[in-house]
């Protein structure tokens, strides 16, 4: 090879070289860090078809609630976890349910609804309903309505989160790079809006649930590919790991020592993983705070891809380097 060409080619190996030992660190960091997810079960019921809230009860043993997101029936399915069958299913009456997107109970064993998805953010009826966990078996039941209004327009929201030892409610929007997240008054009202006030901080880029830990002590935060463990007292953000792969990761549930993570979609199901740590090792991936500039950081398929594109331009730029000296040498002979 001519030491001209060599010289070219030589710092875009480099680059290369450079690429994938950052990449394979990557992913070695990534893995690392990743909770490690156990399938419990699929639920069976073929109306689950859109699972877009979870909860764990607090009356019944080994039963799980979900409901199902815009354009299904008002119904609370009870899911026998160790198997996915439905062991029973709750209407709710006492007002139109267009868009539900999450499920909680608080202490009190009070299950919540929140009729708060809005993806076009003009929603004027969004609310919060409450009714007594039924359990297994089939009931029909007026819940409590609370309607909910924000302190500016109207927002697109698929996470409450309902403290399990002091019963306050919070709301977080699902945001392309930022979520809001919202203070619900402490004592809510069915006679008018009841106005949910915008919090200091942010959360992750599009949030599709949240949940408190059994304990209290800390929120967790999951987009379609990522969990994120919030200090519950101030805020502050403590590690993000990666979630498991799933269809539409929608759903998030604490249990007292491990977190249920569902998805939409048919058959779908419901996986265990831990609860990442609030101390997590130096080798975990870097989870910056997202803020409205920065958002969520990229999965690491996405960032094979950019490093995977950078080297590829790199290498092309060498190949013109040298046909461009090839021609110029052409030219002068």
């Amino acid at each position: 090879m001519n030491p001209r060409y060599r010289r070219l080619l030589i710092p875009g190996l480099l680059v290369l070289l450079l690429v994938v030992v950052i990449v394979s660190s990557l992913a070695r960091r990534a893995d690392g860090a990743e909770a490690k997810p156990q399938v419990v079960s699929r639920m069976k019921d073929s109306r689950i078809t859109e699972s877009s809230g979870l909860a764990l009860s607090r009356a019944y043993d080994g039963i799980v609630y979900t409901i199902n997101d815009s354009g299904n029936d008002p119904l609370i399915f009870a899911i026998e976890l160790k198997t996915g069958r439905t062991v029973g299913v709750t209407r709710i009456e006492g007002g139109t349910l267009s868009d539900t997107e999450a499920l909680a109970i608080d202490s009190e064993g009070t299950l919540w609804v929140a009729d708060t998805g809005d993806n076009l953010e003009r929603r004027k009826d969004a609310a919060l309903y409450a009714l007594p966990e039924q359990g297994p078996g089939n009931h029909t039941v007026v819940a409590s309505r609370y309607p909910i209004s924000y302190d500016s327009d109207s927002r697109n929201v698929e996470a409450l989160l309902v403290n399990p030892i002091t019963g306050a409610k919070l709301l977080v929007s699902k945001a392309l790079l930022s979520g809001t997240i919202y203070k619900l008054p402490t004592t809510l009202s069915t006679d008018h809006a009841n106005v949910a006030v915008a919090q200091k901080g942010a959360g992750p880029s599009t949030v599709t649930d949240a949940t408190f830990t059994a304990d209290g002590k800390y929120v967790v935060m999951r987009t379609y590919a990522s969990m994120y463990l919030f200090d519950a007292t101030n805020g502050k953000l403590l590690n993000g790991v990666r979630a498991p792969d799933q269809k539409q990761g929608e759903t998030i549930a604490a249990e007292p020592n491990s977190l249920l993570v569902g998805s939409e979609g048919a058959r779908s199901q419901l996986i265990r993983v831990p609860i990442p740590s609030a101390n997590p090792e130096p080798t975990a991936p870097p989870s910056a705070k997202p803020t409205p500039e920065q958002g969520e950081d990229l999965p690491v398929e996405p960032m094979l891809f950019v490093f995977g594109a950078v080297g590829a331009a790199v290498l092309m730029g060498v190949g013109v380097a040298i046909r461009a000296r090839r021609s110029r040498r052409v030219v002068s002979d």
